[in-house]
């Protein structure tokens, strides 16, 4: 994957991240936030994954249970209490929207 496809994956999350983004724009930055996740998981930067699950959920895409179990671990075995509150903020909203 390019330093293109990322940026543009990046561009398009931002706007379907916008109040006035339309169905499309909401769909394509899903896809972009899962697409990215997948990358940071790929190349083990544990780090990141949690913050891009972060990004993922809060742009209303589905995550795959392995890419949820990944970032659980790494949110675990992280020191940093702001990246364990980030992955447990990313589940709570995951289960209000469930019960929904």
């Amino acid at each position: 994957m390019s330093r293109q496809t990322i940026r543009a994956m990046k561009r398009s999350l931002a706007a379907g991240g916008r109040p006035d983004a339309d169905p499309s724009q909401r769909q394509l930055a899903r896809g972009a936030a899962l697409a990215l996740l997948e990358r940071s998981i790929a190349f083990g930067h544990a780090r990141l994954a949690v913050i891009r699950l972060s990004i993922a959920v809060h742009a209303g895409a589905e995550v795959p249970e392995p890419l949820w179990a990944y970032c659980e671990e790494a949110a675990r075995h992280s020191q940093d209490r702001q990246l364990q509150t980030l992955w447990q903020s990313a589940a709570e909203r995951v289960q209000q929207r469930s019960m929904t």
